[in-house]
């Protein structure tokens, strides 16, 4: 027909366009082959992409419209991405994170950094509060028309970062009129957790112009751990796995060590090898042989904190002239939230406390008189020194204030040059504050010491004191600090494209190009207070750093119509980077090809290389301090490799680690093979196999790796052992350094399956679909002297994940179900890197050779259940374009899996939500 004709030539230009970020905003250009004269309005593609009709071409591509994402019931976008469309990154309410209210989400398992997140086919900034990453909380909900997935490396065409994928996310345009819209549900076991939506979409329409106004609020209230099966306790009596507590409690412990002499050593005295010992009221199963008490401190903590966002977004456009559209776009979202986490955590010196001696002669030393008052002779001759390890349970939680504010402003322009040219022009900037301010329970652990030392503040430091007498009350007020930390990110980036249709007639039709320059400035700075950069806050930690990131590219993309039904498309790419302390330049390619052999079937393949450049932050994060979970390896083998003994168990170990200027980008190669068959009218089915390759991948050494190879006299140093040979001491002179650099490499290939199904009934429509993705392998190597091993072959990792719904709508009532299912699969703890193998060791009944410390029985792995979700929405259409929508997200009140022994709250917080059944009631109304 003539008028797909001039549609596929539209199509074919603006994949040509699709070379560069400002080409993703398409306007109108002329096809003049098909239909002399008509204008065809471009439309918005990712990755050079024709949108998912019968003119699928050869990039895979998944698309979820605004009516997608509303039957789903989230009610933010990270959330549905998260659950419907990507996995890796985090949830943003993951108890103990450092970028509260921010979330990531990346694809095809690679980490978040691996997959570039677009906003109109531009960059976000990024958040640079605990790592730096692209945080999906920035778009408002009430903004977005549909969410373009492409799982298809794009280097060629988008430059850094487009490695494992795009998620590109599209705005409303050219909305006329007024729509309203609230939301409001809850958890319904405990009547928590809940949400509130309400929203705003304005826009009109003039003779050349059009503007859209977005507005929209968000509350969620928060959840306590005690209100859930998961996380209620750290402690899981009968379960191998289940002992997730702290050794830092309430009792505490007291550590008795003789004084540092002139010459740096300890004296030697009665008080020589007195170590730690618990209270005495410490329950004789919960004392640890490190000499402190087992803490249950998940009545402390929350499963999700309470938060709230505000954002504005605004969009115009304006016809100048027939052949001049200049647009325009405006975003400010703010985010707020409120961190609780339990009382902070560490050990000070209180050999000059008045309350000592009582608590020698009466508790550590209550049955040996003699002893205890040798010790007091000696701390009072200043020969032995006594400090308190315990949580501090006297104080509020560790509270934070956490606002992220994002504002944008974009101008751009595209002019149509004649029938088959324009030029697009884009400039913006974009930037993102992070901004952390303790609200309560911040302490310097100076100052604490001074008071537990001082007469007269009567603060004991062997009890929970009662904060709240009057007494005590203004003495605990003072000691808590206004700690605060700001993280700035900052992105301006600009663009020109030239694209058109060369006048160059192939036998499918007329050759396409698009050719242009990229242009970006990123600059961040990460700022905490002095207190928390020197270590002085009890339990927290944090560092300074700061940088810059200057990139230029051109590119070149052409669309070569080969033969009736099949195009080939070519791109190149050259960036250039710049980081003031080194620089690196990287060139990619791609080639895709398309055919369709009979109109029901297509046929596609694409080839490309990319590129990741190093983040800022891996760049020029200044040294921090902060803890890991492992085992200590050279004090187990002291302790005969025994299992059970506590030198054997993974616990908090102290690390210091920092960015490297001299790290050079990682490099990628992928490919991608499908087909799309249009089985009938109403069904079609597409299968597309991937493969993905990195080297050159940036990280550090484990922790784990690093202590078993000091164990075995390598690495030494690297860790940095305090007076007693631990690495546990509050005060970090123990610590293991972890250096970042391009260590390793990581690979993986799969299968996506795409069904898609929509029919009309005499009782009804009936529409439905069901996608799945399946890994073949999934290799990686924990660092560069360790073998590459497959987790999918041993069985370590998930080997698939489906989506899927289907909706019935029979005249104003609409209802869908919405499925998400994830397969069990075994967990392992580790490798066998000590032997440098692939062998996997397991969580329990791990067994090792006393002598050697080689591994005689690898033990039993933690089996992940399989997880099922299902989701309902019900819709009723009423009264002229109002709208009623009740809902059950987790219908099933499904339970997280078990997937984190050891590790309170024991379950993958960036894989489940831990709200169970949500209900909610939702209503809309257009004017």
């Amino acid at each position: 027909m003539q008028t797909n004709n001039t549609l596929a030539k539209a199509i074919r230009f603006a994949l040509i366009g699709g070379a560069s970020v400002s080409a993703m905003q398409m306007s109108v250009v002329s096809a003049a082959e098909a239909d002399a004269g008509a204008k065809v309005e471009r439309i918005a593609v990712t990755g050079s992409r024709i949108q998912r009709t019968d003119m699928e071409t050869a990039n895979p591509i998944t698309v979820f419209n605004a009516e997608d994402i509303e039957k789903s019931g989230f009610s933010t976008v990270a959330e549905f991405l998260r659950t419907n469309a990507a996995s890796g990154g985090f949830n943003e309410s993951s108890t103990l994170s450092q970028a509260a209210g921010a979330s990531s989400v990346g694809l095809k398992g690679f980490a978040s950094d691996y997959t570039l997140i677009l906003l109109n086919g531009r960059r976000l900034p990024k958040n640079s509060a605990g790592g730096i990453f692209t945080d999906v909380n920035q778009v408002p909900m009430a903004a977005v028309a549909r969410i373009d997935i492409l799982p298809d490396g794009a280097s060629a065409i988008y430059g850094s970062d487009a490695v494992a994928g795009v998620i590109n996310i599209i705005t409303k345009t050219d909305f006329e009129g007024v729509a309203l819209s609230a939301k409001y549900g809850a958890a319904l076991e405990h009547n928590d957790g809940k949400e509130l939506n309400v929203s705003v979409v304005a826009g009109a329409s003039g003779e050349k112009t059009n503007i859209l106004f977005t507005a929209e609020h968000f509350s969620r209230g928060a959840i306590q751990a005690t209100d859930r099966e998961f996380g209620r306790t750290a402690f899981i009596e009968g379960h191998p796995g289940g002992d997730g507590r702290s050794s830092w409690g309430i009792p505490g412990f007291t550590s008795i060590n003789s004084a540092l002499g002139e010459d740096g050593k300890r004296l030697d005295n009665a008080a020589k090898g007195e170590g730690s010992v618990p209270w005495s009221d410490c329950p004789e199963n919960d004392v640890l042989s490190n000499g402190r008490c087992a803490y249950d401190f998940a009545s402390l903590y929350q499963i999700q904190p309470e938060t709230e966002r505000q954002s504005l977004f605004t969009s115009i456009t304006h016809e100048a002239s027939d052949d001049l559209v200049i647009d325009g776009q405006f975003r400010y979202t703010r985010a707020y939230t409120l961190t609780s986490n339990a009382p902070a955590p560490g050990q000070v010196d209180v050999s000059q406390s008045p309350f000592l001696a009582d608590f020698l002669r009466n508790d550590r030393y209550k049955d040996d008189a003699a002893k205890a008052d040798e010790i007091i002779r000696l701390v009072e001759a200043g020969e032995a020194v006594v400090s308190v390890g315990r949580r501090y349970i006297d104080f509020p939680n560790r509270q934070k204030d956490n606002t992220n504010e994002t504002f944008e402003a974009v101008v751009g322009m595209n002019y149509n040059i004649d029938d088959n040219w324009a030029l697009d022009f884009d400039l913006g900037h974009s930037k993102l504050t992070n901004r952390q301010i303790g609200a309560a329970g911040q302490l310097l652990a100076s100052n604490v010491a001074d008071a537990f030392n001082d007469p007269e503040s009567k603060l004991n430091p062997f009890i929970v004191n009662d904060c709240s007498s009057d007494e005590l009350a203004e003495i605990c007020r003072d000691l808590q600090a206004a700690i605060h930390r700001t993280g700035e990110y900052d992105v301006t980036f600009s663009s020109l494209v030239l694209n058109g249709l060369v006048g160059l007639e192939l036998p499918g039709g007329e050759v396409g190009i698009a050719t242009g320059v990229d242009m970006r400035k990123e600059k961040y700075q990460d700022r905490s207070d002095p207190a928390t950069v020197n270590g002085e806050v009890i339990g927290g930690a944090g560092s300074n750093g700061g940088g810059k990131f200057d990139n230029i590219a051109g590119f070149l993309e052409v669309s070569l119509p080969l033969v009736e039904n099949m195009e080939l498309n070519l791109a190149v790419r050259h960036d250039k980077a710049d980081w003031d302390l080194s620089d690196a330049s990287d060139t990619t390619y791609s080639a895709k090809v398309s055919y369709r052999p009979i109109d029901d079937l297509l046929l596609r393949a694409s080839y490309g290389t990319g590129f990741k450049a190093p983040n800022l932050s891996d760049l020029f994060t200044s040294t921090s301090a902060g803890v890991q979970r492992a085992i200590d390896t050279k004090l187990c083998q002291a302790a005969g490799n025994n299992p059970a003994h506590p030198d054997c168990k993974r616990v908090e170990l102290n690390s210091k680690s920092g960015g490297n200027p001299e790290l050079k980008p990682e490099t990628s190669v992928s490919y991608n093979v499908g087909a799309v068959y249009q089985l009938t009218d109403e069904l079609s089915f597409s299968l597309d196999y991937w493969s993905l390759k990195i080297e050159d991948v940036v990280g550090s050494l484990e922790i784990q790796e690093i202590l078993d190879e000091e164990a075995k006299g390598n690495l030494t140093d690297l860790v940095v052992r305090n007076s007693e040979g631990r690495l546990t001491d509050s005060a970090r002179q123990g610590y293991v350094k972890s250096n970042l650099q391009n260590l390793s490499e990581q690979s993986a290939t799969g299968l996506i399956y795409d069904l898609q199904y929509n029919s009309e009934f005499s009782f009804g429509n009936l529409s439905a679909n069901l996608h799945a993705e399946q890994f073949l392998t999934y290799k990686q190597q924990s660092s560069a002297v360790q073998p590459l091993c497959d987790d999918i072959a041993d069985d370590a990792a998930r080997k698939f994940r489906l989506n899927g719904s289907v909706t019935y709508q029979l005249d104003d009532i609409e209802t869908s179900l919405n499925m998400r299912f994830l397969p069990g699969f075994n967990d392992y703890e580790k490798r066998n890197t000590a032997a440098k193998t692939c062998q996997l060791i397991g969580y329990y009944d791990v067994e090792y050779d006393e002598e050697t410390g080689d591994v005689v029985n690898p033990g039993k792995p933690q089996h992940n259940a399989a997880y099922f979700q299902l989701d309902w929405t019900t819709a009723y259409y009423f009264a002229d374009n109002n709208k009623l929508t009740f809902g059950i997200r987790n219908l099933l009140d499904r339970q997280p899996s078990f997937s984190a022994p050891n590790d309170w709250p024991f379950y993958s917080q960036g894989t489940y939500d831990n709200i169970g059944r949500f209900a909610y009631l939702q209503y809309d109304v257009k004017f």
